[in-house]
């Protein structure tokens, strides 16, 4: 079959923008958290085809923005206080772990990336992206994840934290709070893992990795 029926290029950009398309509605607050995605209602009102809405609902998962679960569909991610809280208090735990591993296997190049995180945090700050901030910052943590050399570590945070950031960062982003603390937060995070000190790092996580730090005030209980 020739290549030109598959029509790649026409496909791919009708998926990448049906995806740009959601996910600015859902950081403008068009679509609220916890409203339902229906692909054939998006479809018709796209004048799209559901193969490339249903692509786009597949990056925006991969980014935490929606949820899908199986046989319910795809809904705009909510989350309560409580189970931000319980998210927490087990990535504090593992965070601790992938710091700790981390620290034994960090080198110039780890600390490099970190630090370029550190500064595009710092411009996104400036520039009032929340979502870039965030995902920033989740790449930061990443990037530890990565180096501590565990993969069954990496993933679980991996997958813990997604949905955390980015609805986080949509309420953050509504609320219209001030991002800066993040930047200063997160350099005494690479401060203490650059020491490689077990006491220091232990600290340095439990004290940025706490509810009343990562809440903000507008979380439904």
């Amino acid at each position: 079959m020739p290549t030109t029926d598959l029509s790649p290029i026409r496909t791919l950009s009708k998926s990448q923008s049906v995806f740009e398309q959601l996910r600015q509605a859902i950081w403008n607050g068009d679509l609220q958290p916890g409203v339902a995605l229906r692909e054939a209602h998006i479809a018709k009102q796209l004048n799209v085809s559901q193969v490339p809405v249903r692509e786009a609902l597949l990056q925006l998962e991969s980014l935490g923005l929606v949820v899908r679960v199986p046989d319910r569909g795809t809904t705009v991610t909510k989350l309560t206080r409580t189970e931000i809280e319980q998210m927490i208090d087990v990535r504090r735990h593992l965070e601790e772990m992938a710091f700790l591993l981390a620290a034994d296997h960090l080198t110039p190049t780890v600390i490099a990336e970190l630090k370029t995180h550190l500064k595009n945090m710092r411009t996104y700050v400036e520039q009032h992206d929340h979502f870039a901030v965030a995902e920033e910052d989740f790449a930061f943590h990443r990037t530890v994840w990565k180096a501590a050399g565990n993969e069954v570590l990496e993933k679980t945070l991996e997958r813990l934290c997604i949905a955390v950031y980015a609805f986080v960062s949509l309420k953050r982003h509504a609320a219209g709070d001030s991002m800066k603390a993040q930047v200063a937060e997160h350099k005494r995070l690479l401060d203490a893992l650059m020491t490689k000190n077990k006491k220091t790092i232990k600290a340095g996580v439990a004290e940025h990795i706490t509810p009343s730090a990562a809440i903000p005030l507008n979380v439904e209980e």
